[in-house]
């Protein structure tokens, strides 16, 4: 029977006798360390192949390209819109009283100066035939003939004034002055004698007889001719004072003065053309009569109520019989032969919103059919709606449309709008992608030509969101270079070329 010890000998020994020597913690330690290098140098080995698969991956990759292509670009503003009268007129009388007429409804269509309402306008009737009556008195055939003899009157004083003038300019005039005095010395003559015959008469207090009273009126017609005499003879030999040469001058500006406003008065009532800066009493009545006339016509006006426009009514406010306030809206009338939408559109837009660009509108009652017209007005300031700050404006649509489609939509209703800034159709295109600004408003693209990108030099038109038009630089079919996927060492992405 074999002993204990052959029989150890013949079994598998275990991991710690093949390390002679180690005692059993160092042994346990050593195993840990082994088992963990093992575990890292498959992680290592793993990523290295995940590595070279990447590479291997990175260094297949191609450019992304795109093929210059024959298209259309639009470029666009959207928005919505509201339609509108494209001219619409509110009415009201501009005086107060009772409505006796009434010639419309709701609906009817009217022209350009047909009679809408009318006020009860006796009054009005009554104050114009009293205007007419005072022109008329001002301008009658005796008010002109007082008018002419007022000129041939001025005339005549401004002779008399002149003359006075003269005197006082010209006092030195020898043979005036003496023929002033010969005057007064015989005056004083005639006066003396007077005085002498009167003593002889012996009249007392009281005249008694004939000779008496013949005696004290040729007396009493001396003294004042001799008055009269010394007078002027004083007057006209010596030098007058300025105040007296003033008031002469006076006289005569003022004569001057009167006759020039009779002159225009006699004008204004023959249908003469009168200066603007005319004056005088009379002329001031004549002009005021005239007014008082445009008045009161103006008034008898007033109680009519007649249309701007031709157009549709839309609202009537009162009915016959109804008080009438000056200023209130009475009718409303609109022109419906042209549409019209109020449009407002995001600010942002606003480079692409400008008077007389093209637009296209959907009705939302009418989401099948698209109607055309263009902006009339963009008003230059931002205006709130709901909250929100928005470009406001107005598109007038098309009289006749494409589609043959007529416009019945009431007033109010909506529409989405789109606003067609600019349009190039049958153009070359490429995504914008493939776009290199050397400088401003200066473009290349890459080209790829036997699979490599080459550098050329485009001029480029619109572009939008998506797509740019090559003006020159490049044809249909070409193929461009949008950029690359990875280099081809490593897998980080690059700019494109």
């Amino acid at each position: 029977m074999p002993s204990k010890k052959s029989e150890n000998k013949d079994k598998p020994q275990p991991v710690r006798s093949k390390i002679i020597g180690l005692p059993r913690p160092v042994f346990w330690i050593v195993l840990i360390v082994l088992v963990a290098a093992i575990g890292g140098g498959g992680y290592y080995y793993l990523r290295l192949q995940k590595s070279q698969a990447a590479a291997v991956t990175a260094q297949k990759s191609s450019l992304q390209t795109a093929t210059a292509r024959t298209g259309n670009i639009v470029l666009r503003a959207s928005g919505t819109g509201t339609l509108v009268a494209a001219s619409e007129s509110s009415l009201g009388f501009k005086t107060s009283g009772t409505l006796t007429t009434l010639n419309v409804k709701v609906g009817d269509l009217v022209k350009s100066g047909d009679l809408i309402a009318q006020l009860d306008d006796s009054n009005q009737q009554l104050a114009l035939s009293q205007a007419q009556q005072a022109l008329n008195q001002l301008v009658s055939p005796s008010a002109i003939a007082t008018a002419q003899l007022a000129v041939t009157t001025d005339q005549a004083n401004i002779i008399t004034a002149q003359t006075a003038l003269n005197n006082q300019l010209y006092y030195q005039n020898a043979p005036l002055v003496q023929n002033e005095y010969a005057a007064y010395v015989i005056a004083k003559a005639n006066l003396d004698k007077a005085q002498t015959a009167y003593d002889n008469a012996h009249v007392g207090q009281y005249i008694n007889n004939a000779n008496e009273a013949q005696a004290y009126q040729t007396l009493y017609n001396a003294q004042q001719a001799y008055n009269t005499a010394q007078y002027y003879y004083s007057l006209y030999s010596q030098a007058p004072t300025a105040r007296a040469v003033n008031a002469a001058q006076a006289t005569l500006d003022l004569a001057k003065a009167q006759l020039v406003e009779a002159q225009n008065l006699v004008t204004a009532l023959t249908g003469g053309t009168v200066p603007t800066n005319a004056t005088g009493t009379g002329l001031n009545s004549l002009n005021q009569a005239k007014l008082n006339l445009q008045t009161a016509q103006n008034n008898l006006a007033y109680t009519k109520l007649t249309s701007p426009i031709s157009g549709t009514v839309l609202s009537v406010s009162n009915s016959v019989g109804d008080t009438i306030n000056s200023g209130s809206v009475f009718v409303t009338i609109a022109d419906l032969t042209q549409s019209q939408l109020t449009i407002y559109m995001d600010p942002l837009d606003y480079s692409n919103i400008k008077v007389g660009y093209n637009a296209n509108v959907v009705f939302d009652a009418l989401p099948n059919l698209t109607y055309t017209g263009k902006v009339t007005l963009i008003s230059p300031q931002l205006v709130t709606v709901s909250g929100n700050a928005v470009v406001e404006g107005d598109v007038v649509l098309d009289s006749k449309q494409a589609s043959g489609a007529t416009l019945t939509l009431p007033l109010g209703v909506t529409a989405s709008v789109d606003i067609v800034a600019a349009q190039a159709n049958n153009v070359v295109l490429v995504p914008v992608q493939a776009l290199h600004e050397l400088s401003p408003n200066n473009y290349a693209v890459f080209v790829v030509v036997n699979g490599k990108p080459v550098l050329k030099i485009v001029t480029v038109g619109l572009q939008d969101g998506t797509f740019a038009e090559i003006k020159t630089g490049l044809k249909a079919g070409d193929v461009v270079s949008t950029g690359l996927q990875a280099t081809q060492n490593n897998t980080q992405a690059v700019a494109t070329p």
